[in-house]
């Protein structure tokens, strides 16, 4: 008796492995895909903040696009100047105080920093991320 109801339950194990290893690899490849996304959103916030903090200072836009690069952790290109400061005469005697952003145009990113902001986890449709690259400093 007990063994006719093993023979029952042969492949069982097998079965059970195959669901859990699918879990776990969406969850394994979930974790790297966004760990992925968020490294490159930090390292291009980073590099607004940067760049708004030269902007404070009265830095004209090549200053300000070279402290973004050079802060990007090599996100940007040398030269880049997909960015808008706002408001658009950046910083002036008369604005002293008031606040400076500088805004990355997500469209103006080179398709190897886009294509960190879509996630490609298996078993999932694919999604992208849209997040929101700014910083802002008072002006000095």
């Amino acid at each position: 008796m007990a063994r006719a109801r093993l023979h029952g339950e042969d492949g069982a194990a097998a079965v059970e492995f195959a669901i859990v290893v699918a879990v776990l690899v969406i969850f394994i490849f979930g974790i790297i895909e966004f760990g992925m996304a968020f490294w490159q959103v930090q390292n291009l916030r980073a590099a607004t903040r940067e760049g708004a903090r030269v902007a404070a200072v009265r830095g004209n836009s090549t200053q300000i696009s070279n402290a973004m690069v050079g802060a990007s952790a090599g996100s940007l290109p040398p030269g880049y100047t997909g960015f808008s400061v706002s408001p658009a005469s950046g910083c002036t005697p008369s604005t002293v105080g008031q606040e400076v952003t500088v805004t990355i145009n997500n469209g103006s990113l080179s398709p190897g920093v886009q294509s960190a902001f879509q996630l490609n986890i298996p078993f999932l449709p694919t999604f992208t991320l849209n997040p929101t690259l700014a910083g802002s400093f008072r002006c000095e």
